[in-house]
């Protein structure tokens, strides 16, 4: 009985096997994969410095009244060291915790700061990729690329698959 069944089971092998062969060779072949370089885009293509600009104008003055506040508390905190002296003690601790919760206000709002700019830093990016999509899709069908990535992405890539330039030149 058990020379039956390991026939059938051989048997059952030589017919399937070449089944699963042929599933193996029809697999779908390798993508072909490009690589641009968005940073590089976004600070060398006029369409990246004029965002860039917009970016750095926002960022400054935001950066600039943030430094007025800072300014403004470290006089406040000398003064009120010149005044240590005259001030009663009970006083003087008032003062010097309404100053303290007033660092902690301007912390909070230069990490609020941060977090905006890096808001606007990935609008920036998104609207310049929004731009640039088109091109982007042009350029992979003109190069038989299937997928394009972002250079931070790719830990390495051979310079035979970066687009960087091709797009940069189409970038208005």
């Amino acid at each position: 009985m058990n020379r039956y069944l390991a026939l059938g089971c051989l048997g059952l092998g030589l017919m399937v096997s070449p089944l699963l062969s042929g599933m193996a060779t029809s697999a779908v072949p390798a993508p072909k994969i490009g690589v641009i370089d968005i940073d590089s885009t976004l600070s060398t293509t006029p369409a990246g410095k004029r965002a860039n600009d917009s970016f750095e104008k926002t960022r400054k003055a935001k950066q600039s009244e943030l430094d007025k506040k800072q300014e403004e508390l470290k006089k406040a905190d000398a003064d009120l060291d010149k005044q240590k002296a005259v001030l009663k003690p009970d006083v003087y601790a008032q003062k010097r915790q309404e100053l303290e919760k007033k660092f902690v206000e301007l912390q909070q709002v230069y990490v609020k700061l941060e977090r905006d700019l890096a808001g606007e830093r990935t609008k920036l990016i998104q609207d310049l990729l929004k731009q640039a999509s088109p091109k982007v899709e042009a350029l992979a069908k003109a190069e038989g690329v299937n997928i394009i990535l972002d250079r931070e992405a790719v830990v390495w890539a051979d310079k035979a698959v970066d687009l960087t330039a091709k797009l940069n030149a189409e970038m208005k």
